[in-house]
Order: structure tokens, then C-alpha cells, then sequence
């Protein structure tokens, strides 16, 4: 387990949560990885209060799982969970995306430039971490501009439990020297940019939705053969 205590002036309980969730998006506690709460808190300085705390949180986001006996660990997806996750995105982020477009700003569009020019440069740079966090940014760009909180709450919980599986799949890209498919990415979101700095509304959202097709393909080239059969 690789945590990194920060200086920014939060609780206790948010110190805990934001360096757990980060150390599994950077894929340092990858899928099915234990949480040991008093090596976690002795790491961040923080006793084990806070620390249960934001395992109790990410838990109730899907992103760890409890066992009574085993403790903590980093969720494990199944390929029926990932289907069941990108179905409730099409629905959600279907409704989101449509509402967005509608009331996207120039300087939407410009963070959403900015976030595909640093995708681009950290798959250059095989830096997974930067790579993932330049993905959301771009996706979130639009996607806030729905308005509507209770939406936006479902579906960034959707896309945070996918995200040690998204590590996984950043870092076995970059370790396999394989670009294919971090280019491909980068290219559907320059289609994607392209379709709404010309107004063209359609189109834009026919491409997030073949994006987010594609986007499910990938999460079951990373799951292990037979993985639907494992016992809860």
C-alpha cells in the first residue's frame, strides 16, 4: 500500500478517504487488494477512526468491499457488474449528455480541450494516473453542465467504481508498450469535441454513446475467464 499524507487543511476523515481513493485510482491498491486500517492510518498519521470512517464511504460507493473476518479490500468487478454499471451510465449519462448539450459554454468547451490536450500528452508520457484523471476531466467538463445534482451524484458514482479496474487497464497499456487503444481513446474524444465546437448535436451524442460502448468492451478484455462464476 503506497499512501501520500498531503498538507491541504481537511478533517481527519477527509484526509483518509482522499488518499485512499487516490492510491486506487493511481492503481497502488489494485482490484482485490486488502485495506489494512491500521497500516492505512499509522501511513497517513491519523488514527484508526477516521480511517474506518472512509472505508465506510467507499464501500457504500462500490469502490471497496467488506467481509466480516477479511476486512476490507479493493472492489473486484465480475463481467455481469460491468454490464450492469454501463447499463445504468447509458440510461443516466444518456439523460445527463442531453441536458448538457443543450447548455454547453464556450468555456466548456475549452476545458474540454484542455483536459484531451493533457490526455494526449499523458498517454505520451505513459502516465496512467495523469491519463485517468484527464479522461474524467474531460467527460465532467460536459457532464456538469446537466444541472441537476441528483444525476450527476449516480453517475459519478458509476464511474468511481469502475476506477480500479480503469488503473488496471492504464497500467497494463503503458507496462505492454500497447497504444492502440489509449490512441483510439483519445481520437473518439477529439470526434467527440469536434462534433460540439460545430453545434452538431446529434452527432455528438451518437459518438459519447459508441465511446461509452467501446468504453464497456474494454473493462471485459480486463476481467479474468470465468470470473461470473466466483461465490460472494
Amino acid at each position: 500500500m503506497a499512501l501520500r499524507r498531503t498538507s491541504l487543511p481537511r478533517t481527519a476523515e477527509a484526509v483518509a478517504l482522499a488518499e485512499l481513493r487516490d492510491a486506487i485510482i493511481r492503481g497502488d491498491l489494485p482490484p482485490g487488494a486488502p485495506i489494512r486500517q491500521s497500516a492505512a492510518a499509522e501511513q497517513l498519521g491519523l488514527s484508526v477512526i477516521p480511517v474506518r470512517e472512509a472505508l465506510k464511504t467507499l464501500a457504500g460507493e462500490g469502490i471497496v468491499d467488506y467481509q466480516a473476518q477479511r476486512g476490507y479490500t479493493v472492489a473486484e468487478l465480475r463481467p455481469s457488474s460491468v454490464d450492469d454499471i454501463f447499463r445504468l451510465r447509458e440510461l443516466l449519462e444518456t439523460e445527463a449528455e442531453t441536458r448538457a448539450v443543450a447548455k454547453v459554454r464556450p468555456e466548456d468547451l475549452a476545458a474540454m480541450r484542455e483536459a484531451l490536450e493533457a490526455q494526449a500528452q499523458a498517454t505520451d508520457d505513459a502516465d496512467a494516473h495523469a491519463a485517468i484523471m484527464a479522461n474524467k476531466a474531460f467527460h465532467f467538463a460536459l457532464l456538469d453542465r446537466c444541472d441537476n445534482q441528483w444525476l450527476l451524484r449516480f453517475v459519478r458514482q458509476l464511474w468511481e467504481a469502475l476506477e480500479p479496474h480503469r488503473a488496471l487497464a492504464y497500467r497494463r497499456t503503458a507496462a505492454d508498450g500497447d497504444r492502440v487503444r489509449a490512441d483510439e481513446i483519445v481520437h473518439e474524444h477529439g470526434e467527440i469535441l469536434a462534433a460540439l465546437e460545430a453545434g452538431n448535436v446529434d452527432e455528438a451524442l451518437r459518438l459519447m454513446a459508441g465511446h461509452r460502448n467501446s468504453g464497456q468492451g474494454d473493462f471485459h478484455r480486463l476481467l479474468p475467464a470465468g470470473s461470473d462464476t466466483a461465490t460472494d
